[in-house]
């Protein structure tokens, strides 16, 4: 295992507690607001939310699995003892 996959590894573990936090609170703002402003209209407000939050991690793990990629055919394509710079 490489190191950036071991950091991919370690970054996958760090977005899985946030949002793990981020939906813990979006649930409990479900409960706290549900009963005055009704459950049914706070669901919904809630899970737009988690969905944007949801695409936002998505987005950066996507991110870094391309920069890994980029990164091993980078160096595939140019070998250290062949680099131009």
């Amino acid at each position: 295992m490489g190191m950036l996959a071991r950091a991919l590894s370690d970054h996958l573990k760090e977005i899985a507690w946030a949002l793990f936090l981020i939906f813990l609170l979006l649930a409990c703002l479900i409960v706290i607001f549900g009963r005055e402003l009704g459950f049914d209209s706070v669901l919904w407000v809630c899970l737009g939310f988690a969905a944007i939050v949801l695409g936002f991690f998505g987005m950066l793990i996507l991110g870094e699995l391309l920069w890994i990629v980029i990164r091993k055919l980078w160096r595939r394509l140019f070998p250290k003892n062949e680099r131009i710079l």
